[in-house]
């Protein structure tokens, strides 16, 4: 299957996965360490970090909206997807379960 949309949304999904997890962990450390710790020292890496977040979280958005479009699903699915994918390694979960639903829609490939 050479399906560039469905490629894209699984990288972006992935990369904004990971970058979620970076975000809580960074969000977790200043609030549960003390004034002179490494996540207080380093707030200016985890406000960029952050920052892209937000903008590659706004790709996979686009990317599923794309998705859902071309395989006429439901609004309330995307929704699910949008929704899901902000719960830290929830996120990874539901990239599998619309890969999954692509991938079951799509039929077989003929043989050469």
């Amino acid at each position: 299957m050479n399906d560039r949309l469905l490629r894209a949304y699984q990288v972006m999904a992935t990369i904004v996965g990971i970058n979620l997890l970076i975000v809580m962990a960074g969000f977790i450390g200043k609030y549960a360490t003390d004034e002179g710790s490494w996540f207080n020292r380093n707030q200016d890496v985890f406000l960029v970090i952050d920052q892209l977040h937000g903008f590659l979280f706004m790709v996979l958005i686009v990317l599923a909206a794309k998705l859902t479009l071309r395989e006429k699903w439901s609004w309330g699915y995307l929704l699910s997807v949008v929704l899901l994918a902000c719960i830290p390694v929830v996120s990874f979960w539901a990239e599998r379960r619309t890969t999954r639903r692509v991938r079951s829609a799509d039929p077989a490939p003929a043989a050469a």
